[in-house]
């Protein structure tokens, strides 16, 4: 293995050792690096489920890694320096693991853990025209002059305001794009040069140009979910694209949520949208209290009358479920929290809550509702949780 590669390890192991330290100029760094960032998840899930273990046996490192070396047969380089990668956060947790007194004050070590698994935060990534990356938080006031002319300022150190500047040719030559991204545990704001709003939900991408040229106001959602509050204007309609889904309007207010591996939901507020489904090649109207949803493995676009509160509930700030799978459930507060969670049994994911709480509790007191049921018992270990079924206690 290369130099460079035992380097790329052990920046990974500094970043995971050190999160709040490191993270935030990781990220920034190796933005568009797929490799890296493709390495830290895969050395993050690893160390996590090391970490939720709770009793191992003393292991044969010898013997273990002869058998793991001979299991790793991938077809690139790369894949082999990241499942050695991998393995060595594996034997490096065991090791921890056998030399710490699980047993000694657990109730203070748990408390202590809690702690480590808080509220998002306002912060996101912000890549402009010119390639230039910028991180984002409350803590961050900003001024960002484009080259095209145009000024990108901060308000309330959460919300970024675009001010005009530049001609719409001189933008149209450029291809002037920004892009925006919000990590995990993350929320931001936007008002693009038009005066819209926009609020950016955890774990999002979106794609704009600094100013609108032409018949049409285009932005790109790339991932993620997304609350939009358009600025009326009868000769440009505004059109959010989505892999899947193009939705059209003049001036409302709707979500969109377009997470990978999980159903289109299109949600409006007020107004009027119409629909354009790339998979059916039909057209869809929406009215307001109508979701539009578009399942993962279907083509045909199911539309009802909904409760607008539950779709809309994370930018009044609070959770709302409504009979809702215990798995959907902590995948949506995977992203708000960041955590990693693990089924001691796969019969739990299947079970149903209702709860409202609001997103800025503690994630103790989140956990609590859910336990108060008397369905479910977790355990958190870090950033690692272990949901087992009270039914069935561990022996």
């Amino acid at each position: 293995m290369k130099k460079n590669k035992l380097e790329h390890i052990q920046e990974v192991l500094s970043v995971l050792e050190n999160p709040q330290k490191y993270n935030s100029s990781f990220f920034i760094k190796y933005a568009d690096d797929l490799e890296m960032l493709d390495l830290y998840e895969e050395m993050r899930k690893y160390k996590e489920a090391g970490l939720s273990l709770n009793q191992v046996s003393e292991p044969d490192v010898k013997l273990q890694w002869n058998i793991l070396s001979k299991k790793i047969q991938p077809k690139n380089t790369w894949t082999v320096f990241t499942a050695i990668a991998a393995s060595v956060v594996i034997l490096f947790t065991i090791g921890f693991l056998l030399t710490t007194d699980w047993n000694a004050d657990l109730t203070s070590h748990m408390a202590q853990s809690k702690l480590e698994i808080a509220p998002c935060e306002s912060r996101a990534i912000l890549i402009t025209s010119d390639g230039q990356k910028s991180f984002l938080d409350t803590d961050n006031s900003i001024l960002i002059k484009e080259k095209q002319g145009i000024d990108i300022v901060s308000i309330n150190k959460n919300t970024l305001s675009y001010q005009a500047g530049a001609c719409e040719d001189t933008l149209r030559e450029k291809n002037a794009y920004n892009t925006i991204k919000i990590p995990r545990a993350g929320e931001y704001q936007l008002i693009l040069s038009d005066g819209t709003k926009v609020r950016l939900n955890s774990e999002t991408e979106l794609r704009y140009p600094l100013k609108f040229a032409g018949k049409q106001r285009v932005v790109e959602l790339i991932a993620g979910e997304v609350y939009f509050d358009v600025v009326s204007n009868s000769k440009k309609p505004f059109i959010v694209k989505t892999k899947d889904v193009d939705t059209r309007v003049l001036g409302t207010k709707f979500n969109v949520s377009a997470y990978p591996n999980e159903d289109l939901n299109i949600t409006l507020v007020e107004g009027k949208v119409s629909l354009n489904n790339k998979r059916s090649k039909e057209e869809h109207l929406l009215a307001p209290s109508e979701n539009a949803k578009l399942k993962l493995n279907d083509s045909q676009i199911s539309i009802a009358k909904v409760d607008v509160k539950k779709h809309v509930a994370w930018i009044d700030g609070y959770f709302y479920f409504e009979k809702e799978r215990l798995e959907d459930m902590l995948m949506k507060l995977e992203r708000w929290y960041d955590f990693k969670v693990f089924y001691q049994n796969s019969k739990v994911k299947d079970y149903v809550f209702r709860m409202r709480a609001d997103r800025n509790l503690p994630f103790d007191k989140v956990l609590d509702r859910l336990e108060m049921t008397g369905k479910i018992k977790i355990e958190i270990n870090g950033k690692a949780l272990l949901v087992s079924d009270v039914e069935r206690p561990d022996k």
